[in-house]
């Protein structure tokens, strides 16, 4: 009887209170596919703090492991020998003849000068996964580049992180998160902001990457808006349909950029992974 008496007792501090134990906190992936619900899981809101670090931890990691040995974009200019710099060869040869070691010509390495503002389809089809896949593929973009901008749309767009800004992969991670998935998918808006975000740049290369599956279901034609930009790349997510295609490669015409197909948000960070190799390539 004393032994039941003890375990009866058990949850009571001495005083007399309840004592209440702490919630299991969430841990890697699953705090990040969860983070817009980590209010409800985690109500202690220090507690709630570890479980978004780890979720942006998580995020971060999965990026980094896409982006092994992956090197900043480099302008590739030639000069002359002995300026540092690998051997161009081809350009070497070029040379007329007879050579001397004048007609060396090498490939100093410098960092590209190029600005890419995001634009991310935020409307209320966005899942709690799909948004934290979403942060790993602007993590990606920022592990490849010194700086990006951010635009997030639904029923209107706004400029959630400028290029002035310059913040962190972790900063990054964690704007794309806290953004609520709402609204109806308003394209032609994000667009319009997207160009508002780009017309602060000053560098060289200015381009924008739309991400969405280009099915607009308000506002206007997004594909007018598009021949306004330098350059639009638009990456198509989600299953292969007609319009969408139509949409998408429309925009990227008239962007005078590339369109990508992303099958699915999961396959979103590999896709974007691939993007960035292929449009900052040394």
């Amino acid at each position: 009887m004393a032994d039941q008496a003890d375990a009866d007792s058990a949850p009571f501090l001495a005083a007399g209170s309840m004592q209440v134990e702490s919630p299991e906190i969430p841990d890697g992936w699953d705090a990040a596919r969860n983070f817009h619900r980590l209010k409800a899981l985690v109500p202690q809101k220090h507690l709630r703090k570890i479980a978004e670090e780890r979720a942006i931890d998580a995020v971060v990691e999965r990026a980094r492991g896409m982006m092994r040995h992956a090197a900043r974009p480099m302008h590739r200019p030639e000069a002359g020998w002995p300026a540092p710099g690998e051997l161009d060869m081809d350009a070497t040869l070029e040379r007329p003849r007879p050579w001397t070691a004048d007609d060396i010509r090498v490939r100093p390495h410098e960092p590209r000068d190029v600005d890419l503002v995001a634009v991310l389809d935020m409307s209320l089809s966005m899942t709690g996964e799909k948004i934290a896949l979403l942060a790993v593929a602007v993590a990606i973009l920022r592990m490849k580049l010194d700086r990006i901008g951010l635009v997030v749309f639904q029923t209107t767009a706004e400029i959630l992180v400028p290029l002035r800004a310059s913040l962190s992969v972790r900063d990054l991670v964690r704007a794309v998160l806290e953004v609520p998935a709402d609204g109806y998918t308003h394209i032609s808006a994000g667009l319009e902001t997207g160009l508002d975000a780009l017309r602060e740049s000053q560098r060289a290369e200015r381009m924008a990457l739309l991400l969405s599956d280009g099915l607009s279901n308000v506002g206007g034609n997004s594909i007018r808006v598009a021949h306004n930009y330098p350059r639009l790349h638009v990456v198509q997510i989600g299953r292969d349909v007609p319009q969408g295609r139509r949409a998408c490669q429309g925009m990227a015409d008239a962007g005078r950029g590339k369109h990508f197909h992303a099958p699915s948000y999961v396959a979103l960070p590999r896709v974007i992974r691939d993007v960035a190799r292929q449009l900052f390539r040394s």
